[in-house]
């Protein structure tokens, strides 16, 4: 059902927790007519104001006991009902914002609602139970209290999946012990610790269907966010997805405040391949130690300059997201004039931006598999956001540096797009869905290339240590595993601190061998293979011996990510894109209609970044650079958007060559094709239907042309 967040591009968030003590007091400077000068000047899509922040306290009047003692000194001042009446007037959606599981008050008010630990206490963070008695009793009544009061576009709860641990409060234990006839599991050692964790992975999946259908029973038009939901700490399908109120209709996720750009990339990816439209929002503040970190306290947050926060937007606009920022209050509730400047003209780089970004469709060809299954098992098997993601960061890193378009999918979302890729990427999936095989396998035989690395999977057939897809890799392992080595690359061992694996051939070839040392004179080579290629059907399968991508993320060499070059390159030695840009310049590659969009992103910080420094001045132009990228026809138009020029090209044998200006933060290469005609549903074109598998992809470029002086002559 369209919606207006299918067509919003830039969205206004105001942070105000409403803590007690505040000073200036909140609501005292609230000011009509700055909001209606300031959303004037900026004009968001919408606006997003907290109704109820960690505190668990309310800026207005409420049946449930719980406003800000600000409200009873100040009953005439309603922040809430000036956004709502401005927003209105302005023709700006107005979403409230409201701490779900994260409620100090209630905590306090009603201490059987929080959390449980094994040791009977609560959790540091006093998360409250979304089965205990918080939800229905305050969380849910108020909400609809809030919609009869202010009836808004749009709900933003906050506070949900990061604070989901296991709880031993009376509800949890006793609804464990009705499903599994025995008591809750105390520790990990117990068998059944992990149906022990998968109910409360469950629970909260049921709460966000709870709250969905609570607020569409009353507001079929509401659009329902769980803040970080579904992002990467939670591969797990989105609920209720495909059923009209049964789950979220927007995914959102607040992003750190000091370096988040290649987080931004990463996650906008990921919600990308996730069926639902989505926005990332960034703090339009930074700080050094934005939380505190043992011993150390945190540091203060000083505002972030235009270059730095339309760094972080082109990343998320050009992944096909909705840019939020945001804004911090003052605690009376007044706006900082000076940093809505910037915020000002950030709006208007969206709006230049939206029709290149908004509506289009990934059309990478390497996909990048990130299993719910392995994240369980890797992780603490809740929603981890730790060292378990590593791997995922270190391969979407690479490829992002390389210049190879890809996606982020779970297990679902490769499924739903597996014809449309010619790489998968299997980053150290120690565990994969056995249902999955038969589909990569048969994919393979297509045609298709698989990159596996580390522990694929492992299972015991028969006590025997194996890994999955053993078939399409060609090797079988033999249980045995070093902490390190190297690989024997470019004639010079390279050194892997990290597990590496020992495997034997079953119809691979060994392409690297594992060497003992890092003497290139004497690099003691091993009849163990580093890398292996396989071929099967018409497709190969490639196995790296290590955890490769997670130590890549970790010690960022760039060495390592020419290794995993090298290794695409022998995948793909025509692949369907290759660019000169510097590994400084993000490409991410969409599709709309008949045109085919290369988004460019300078991340260049300008300066060091070293000694903790999350600061970006200023951002300096890249390097001129081209691209080469396979169409088929020759194209009706080349522009750069939203500069609107056309840039010096050319077209031969299928393939466009292009010549890109100096980027400063980004622009669109848009190249727009010859309509084609639409097919009834269900109907292959012409086209479709004469082509073979492999047929179906474009004419590969056969190298990327030299680069002239530019501008041209």
């Amino acid at each position: 059902m369209p919606t207006w967040y299918d067509d919003a591009c830039f969205i206004l968030h105001y942070e105000h927790q409403f803590y007690r003590g505040e000073y200036p007091p909140p609501l005292s400077g609230v000011d009509p007519a700055q909001v209606r000068r300031l959303l004037e000047r900026i004009r968001p899509d919408a606006v997003q104001y907290y109704a109820k922040g960690s505190a668990g306290l309310v800026p207005f009047t409420t049946r449930y006991g719980n406003e800000h003692p600000s409200v009873m000194e100040q009953p005439e001042a309603d922040v809430l009902r000036v956004f709502r009446d401005v927003t209105r007037e302005l023709d700006i959606r107005f979403v409230i914002a409201y701490s779900g599981l994260v409620d100090f008050q209630a905590a306090d008010w009603r201490s059987e609602w929080q959390r449980i630990g094994s040791n009977y206490s609560p959790y540091p963070n006093r998360a409250l139970c979304p089965n205990h008695g918080y939800v229905d009793e305050l969380m849910l009544p108020q909400l609809e209290e809030i919609l009869s009061l202010y009836e808004p576009d749009g709900v933003w709860i906050d506070g949900e999946n990061w604070t989901v641990s296991p709880c031993w409060c009376s509800v949890c234990t006793n609804e464990y012990q009705m499903l599994h006839g025995r008591s809750a599991p105390y520790d990990r050692s117990d068998s059944l610790w992990k149906e022990w964790i998968d109910f409360h992975r469950d629970s909260f999946q049921r709460y966000v269907g709870r709250v969905a259908r609570y607020l569409h029973d009353r507001s079929g038009d509401l659009l329902y966010a769980t803040n970080a939901g579904y992002a990467t700490h939670q591969p797990e399908e989105v609920a209720g997805l495909g059923t009209l109120g049964g789950g979220p209709e927007r995914l959102s996720w607040d992003l750190s405040p000091a370096y988040s750009l290649r987080q931004a990339g990463l996650e906008a990816r990921f919600f990308d391949s996730r069926g639902l439209p989505f926005d990332l929002l960034t703090w339009n503040q930074s700080s050094a130690r934005p939380w505190a970190q043992g011993r150390l306290p945190a540091l203060p947050t000083y505002p972030k300059t235009f270059d730095h926060l339309a760094q972080e937007g082109s990343v998320i606009l050009a992944n096909g997201g909705r840019w939020s920022v945001w804004v911090t209050a003052y605690s009376d509730d007044s706006l900082p004039e000076k940093q809505h400047e910037v915020v000002a003209q950030t709006a208007e780089f969206a709006r230049e931006r939206a029709p290149w970004c908004i509506g289009t469709q990934s059309d990478a060809y390497v996909a990048v598999l990130h299993s719910s299954a392995t994240h369980r098992a890797a992780g603490n098997g809740l929603y981890d956001p730790g060292p378990s993601l590593d791997r995922i960061r270190g391969a979407h890193q690479a490829l992002l540096e390389l210049h190879h378009p890809h996606d982020v999918v779970n297990e679902e979302g490769l499924r739903r797009n597996l014809a449309r890729y010619w790489v998968i990427v299997l980053p150290e999936q120690i565990a994969l869905p056995p249902d999955l095989d038969e589909e990569l396998t048969e994919w393979v035989r297509d045609g298709g290339r698989l990159i596996a690395t580390g522990r694929v999977s492992p299972r015991i057939l028969e006590d025997i240590p194996t890994f999955a897809l053993e078939d399409v890799l060609g090797v079988q392992w033999t249980g045995r595993q070093e902490p390190s080595a190297h690989f024997l690359y470019n004639e010079l061992p390279l050194r892997i601190a990290a597990p590496v694996y020992h495997v034997t051939l079953n119809g691979a070839e060994m392409v690297i061998p594992l060497c003992g040392t890092g003497n290139e004179f004497r690099p003691n080579e091993w009849s163990i293979p580093a890398v292996t290629r396989n071929t099967l059907g018409e497709g190969r399968g490639y196995y790296l011996a290590a955890d490769f991508f997670a130590y890549y993320h970790r010690s960022q060499y760039p060495g390592l990510r020419d290794f995993f070059g090298a290794i695409l390159g022998d995948a793909m030695p025509q692949p369907p894109l290759l660019t000169t840009a510097p590994p400084s310049v993000e490409l991410v590659l969409r599709r709309k209609g008949n045109a085919t969009i290369l988004h460019w992103v300078n991340h260049s910080p300008g300066k060091s970044l070293a000694q903790n420094n999350p600061f970006i001045e200023r951002v300096p132009p890249s390097e001129p650079f081209s691209v080469t990228i396979a169409v088929g026809e020759e194209p009706l138009e080349v522009r750069l958007q939203p500069e609107g020029i056309e840039p010096e090209w050319s077209f031969s044998e299928g393939a466009l060559t292009a010549f890109v200006p100096p980027v400063h933060l980004h622009t669109a290469l848009v190249v727009t094709g010859p309509e084609r005609p639409e097919a009834p549903p269900g109907a292959e074109t012409e086209a479709e239907a004469e082509a073979e598998p492999e047929a179906a992809s474009p004419v590969a470029p056969a190298a990327a042309p030299e680069e002239p002086d530019y501008p041209p002559d």
